[in-house]
């Protein structure tokens, strides 16, 4: 039947095939994406994503107990972003974890499983590259002995300084609660981070109500948390706001990030440069430079500019690899 009515909406689920989509004063659509965005333009729809419909004429058929909705609609177009999260996955195309949001927070957890400050420094190059701003929350800090609780708190600090938030938090003991709310409250806000550091927990705590799946932490042989949440999905929050819950994340490759990059990634480290006496200082091993003075005299934090020269050497490898193959 040919359409006959158009809308607009907001991509709030994708499964297989289909998506869901908030199309306002029409309600929650399933919707069909149409054949050749995908083949010719090679379209990737995300979570976010604001979307143009087609809506054939007449009542949508009813559904019967355990079916699934038949498409009500078909997506025409993708109108253009205004931000994506993106990820490269090792032998497929990058992937847009989320599109459209004002904000990502990181979250850890302090224990079961523990964190990763190198993780973490990934995530916040590509929030700088994506020009999205990051939150770091630290979950699961009621685990934590007091001592560890002190190093956490120590991490925690050093992002601060950057002028990142940070937030430790225990989706257990409420700890944290009414600050993640509040951060929460404005806009709309993506949830990530890996398996099993409790993102869907912390939303339940935030909003009782939204009954996002949980479940206990299962761990991998090599410590990783399995996933709880199967597909990103877009809930309104009762106080305001709007976040994406996400699927755990077990990395985050940063793909075609690039030196410049990397270095961006690293607000202390930009600042400083201006300092050094050559002006495309990699921050290695030359002379009278401002960055190794830095942290040599404690002004830089020792963990973060070990993980600038790990992500700097990653990303080097990563553009002479790519240089080779268009010489081919």
């Amino acid at each position: 039947m040919e359409p006959v009515a158009r809308a607009q909406g907001t991509v709030i689920k994708i499964e297989g095939a289909q998506s869901l989509v908030d199309a306002g004063p029409l309600g929650e659509l399933v919707c069909d994406l149409r054949g050749r965005l995908f083949r010719r333009e090679k379209l990737r729809l995300a979570v976010g994503d604001r979307v143009e419909l087609s809506l054939p004429e007449g009542e949508p058929e009813p559904v019967q107990e355990g079916e699934s909705p038949s498409p009500r609609g078909v997506i025409e177009a993708v109108l253009p972003r205004r931000n994506a999260l993106n990820r490269a996955r090792d032998l497929k195309r990058d992937q847009v974890l989320v599109a459209n949001v004002d904000r990502v927070f990181l979250v850890v957890a302090v224990m079961e499983p523990p964190y990763k400050r190198a993780f973490l420094d990934r995530l916040l190059i590509g929030c700088e590259r994506d020009e999205i701003e990051p939150v770091l929350v630290f979950n699961k800090i009621d685990l934590a002995s007091p001592e560890y609780r002190d190093l956490v708190e120590e991490d925690a600090q050093v992002y601060r300084a950057l002028g990142y938030r940070a937030f430790l938090c225990s989706a257990d003991t409420g700890q944290g609660m009414p600050a993640l709310l509040e951060a929460f409250s404005q806009g709309v806000s993506a949830v990530i981070g890996p398996s099993g550091v409790g993102k869907s927990s912390l939303l339940n705590r935030v909003c009782p109500g939204l009954r996002l799946r949980t479940g206990e932490v299962s761990v991998d042989r090599d410590g990783r948390g399995r996933h709880t949440t199967s597909a990103a999905e877009l809930v309104r929050l009762p106080g305001g706001g709007f976040v994406v819950d996400t699927p755990g994340v077990r990395g985050f490759a940063l793909g075609d990030a690039d030196v410049a990059d990397v270095t961006a990634g690293f607000r202390e480290l930009t600042e400083l440069a201006p300092g050094c006496k050559f002006r495309d200082c990699a921050h290695k091993d030359e002379p009278a430079c401002a960055v190794r003075q830095a942290v040599a005299e404690g002004e830089v934090d020792e963990e973060r500019y070990q993980s600038y020269l790990r992500l700097r050497e990653e990303a080097e490898a990563s553009e002479a690899t790519r240089q080779s193959t268009r010489r081919r």
